[in-house]
């Protein structure tokens, strides 16, 4: 923590409003990307548990080697988990972490959240919220992984670049409608919801997710291998798979890779 901008007023307030949460949270003002700095603090020995917060970033990450527009307008949030899993596993982290999102941001601010399948989580028909998980394994285990969660609380001072300002949205319309402390306040409710999601039982969670989705019944269009196909979304398993239906009629399964849907 030494090399960050630490911010200990804001990390006192965020720790006293995650009451309960067994979570040890930092809170800096600018980082180059908050999954980089927990795969650093990972390499040196870190315990599952730290989570680390930032203002902004200079190198958020999206997937699939994307960026993430990390302005100093949202939360930006890495949670490091030491589970000792199989690889498959990890999946099952990301859909925890979309549910925890969604119960945190109605919570905070009363705005119905959902989800897009399998990291995206949505405020009516705009992206909001992006989650990338990302992990080590030794001995054919999880090492460690680290949860990344981007959440956009205004609109960035000029609006979102043109390339995503069709499909991005804010928790608010603008900053006046912003409560003052409401980063920390989200915050916090993020950590104990992430908490409460990772524990309980994952039929609740995955029954929870599928509820919250907006994708089961409609066309999308899947991008896997640098392959399109379009098909309909028949429902989502209890591995949160998507199964679908091709053009053809053949059925198939998604468990990884791109979907783009219209709304």
């Amino acid at each position: 923590m030494n090399d960050l901008n630490v911010n200990e007023l804001e990390q006192s307030a965020v720790r006293a409003l995650a009451v309960g949460c067994g979570y040890n949270i930092f809170v800096c003002d600018s980082v180059d990307s908050t999954n980089n700095e927990l795969k650093r603090w990972a390499a040196k020995g870190s315990e599952g548990g730290c989570v680390l917060m930032a203002r902004e970033q200079t190198a958020g990450k999206g997937r699939l080697g994307r960026s993430f527009f990390s302005p100093r307008k949202g939360l930006y949030y890495s949670l490091l988990l030491r589970p000792n899993t199989p690889p498959e596993e990890t999946l099952y982290f990301t859909t925890a972490a979309a549910v925890a999102v969604c119960r945190a941001i109605e919570a905070a601010s009363g705005r119905q959240a959902q989800i897009k399948w399998v990291n995206d989580v949505y405020i009516g028909e705009r992206k909001v919220c992006g989650i990338l998980t990302e992990s080590s394994l030794s001995g054919g285990l999880t090492e460690w992984a680290i949860i990344g969660i981007g959440i956009n609380i205004t609109p960035p001072q000029g609006g979102f670049p043109d390339e995503i300002a069709g499909r991005a949205c804010a928790i608010f319309d603008n900053e006046e409608d912003c409560p003052a402390g409401f980063a920390n306040l989200l915050a916090a409710r993020l950590s104990c919801e992430l908490e409460k999601a990772l524990s309980e039982p994952r039929a609740e969670n995955i029954a929870e997710y599928r509820r919250r989705s907006f994708i089961v019944g409609r066309a999308i269009t899947a991008v896997d291998g640098g392959r399109e196909r379009r098909c309909r979304v028949l429902s989502i398993d209890d591995k949160a798979e998507l199964e679908v239906r091709y053009e053809n009629g053949e059925l198939g399964r998604l468990y990884s890779g791109e979907i783009s849907v219209k709304l």
